[in-house]
């Protein structure tokens, strides 16, 4: 699995480090700000936008958006110097801003960029050539199943495994997930398989059919739809924080997310039940526990637990899916950052919401 997930990485980071136009791009760009470096009238500026904003286009264009996240894990760790995509389109937007003034520290940054690249491109040209030698190519080709889809579940950041009392936890947790899902399609039982455990990170594994791939996908998506609305609602609770105001806005906040997430999860409950639940006999029922493993699949995400969806048939809805999830968990690691400025006090009422629901609550932790 990590095999073929570096071999992707690997060959997506050999073409862009080695792309005429990006390199093209780097130069004028690098070639505009050693002018303006060395003029005082500030004529350039103009130009020096305009090129900056095209190879922020271009490298926005070339993101892997659509893959995976063991193999978009890879690749952001890789990546680590900014190279390539977004988060080399980040790097040029902090480093070339209205506010630059003095052109040349930037010159200096973007020689030293060209120079990394040109490096870096020779590297992995190199690790190929080995790569090629010494992996023989039936050793990632035949590490997925084609004959079943799966499901890949990764516990990370608050959820890292700390014990065995953890492990079972969180294996108890998505059996019942799971089984609420194969209640819903009349499927049978998944079985959850360790595919890695280091560090306290642990990767498990579920082979499933399409039958009820389907459904989690779908769930999935219209569960983290809503993490855009969260993260404004959380910025708008941090912002209101100081001010004096008589009436506690962020407790009706705080209230405006549950709403939210319980409106959410019962909607994409009864649309679910509507489109793959065949026994008329109870339906409110099945609904209900939908609803709650839809919310305990979410509070796993919000927590730092990752998914992957691999179908056996891949079309454009599973690249939007993993677009979307890519999206979620960098979302995710935003919201972290700005529930750490909320007063304790709201943090609390957050996870005190839950003290009742202890399978929800794991996910939570």
């Amino acid at each position: 699995m990590q095999i073929t997930a570096l071999f992707q990485v690997i060959n997506y980071l050999k073409d862009k480090s080695g792309d005429p136009s990006l390199l093209e791009g780097y130069k004028k760009l690098s070639e505009l700000t050693r002018e303006a470096s060395k003029s005082t009238e500030g004529d350039l500026f103009a130009a020096i936008m305009k090129e900056n904003e095209k190879l922020k286009k271009m490298l926005m264009d070339s993101e892997p958006g659509d893959w995976g996240y063991s193999a978009y894990s890879l690749y952001e760790k890789i990546n680590v110097n900014q190279l390539f995509g977004k988060a080399a389109t980040e790097y040029l937007g902090d480093l070339i801003t209205t506010e630059t003034k003095d052109f040349l520290p930037v010159y200096n940054d973007l020689t030293k960029r060209m120079k990394l690249m040109a490096k870096f491109s020779d590297n992995v040209n190199k690790f190929i050539q080995l790569f090629d030698l010494v992996i023989p190519s039936e050793v990632f080709r035949d590490t997925i199943d084609t004959d079943k889809s799966s499901l890949i579940l990764y516990f990370e950041g608050h959820l890292n495994v700390q014990n065995i009392a953890d492990l079972e936890r969180y294996a108890r947790l998505w059996d019942g997930i799971l089984g609420a899902f194969s209640r819903l399609t009349g499927e049978e039982n998944l079985t959850l398989d360790i595919s890695s455990f280091h560090n306290g990170n642990v990767v498990l594994g579920v082979a499933a059919n399409d039958n009820i791939l389907k459904p989690i996908m779908t769930g999935v998506t219209k569960m983290i739809s809503i993490l855009p609305a969260v993260l404004k609602i959380r910025k708008v609770q941090v912002d209101i924080t100081p001010l004096p105001l008589n009436y506690d806005f962020n407790v009706m906040l705080e209230e405006e997310i549950q709403s939210l997430v319980d409106r959410t999860s019962i909607e994409t409950a009864q649309s679910l039940t509507f489109e793959f639940f065949n026994d008329t006999k109870e339906p409110d029922e099945i609904i209900a526990i939908m609803s709650r493993s839809l919310k305990q699949t979410l509070s796993f995400i919000e927590k730092g637990g990752k998914v992957e969806f691999r179908p056996r048939s891949k079309g454009p809805e599973t690249a939007d899916l993993n677009r979307t999830l890519i999206d979620s968990f960098a979302i995710v690691r935003e919201l972290e950052v700005i529930t750490e400025k909320l007063p304790e006090e709201l943090v609390k009422r957050g996870w005190q919401a839950v003290k009742n629901d202890p399978d929800e609550a794991y996910a939570r932790m």
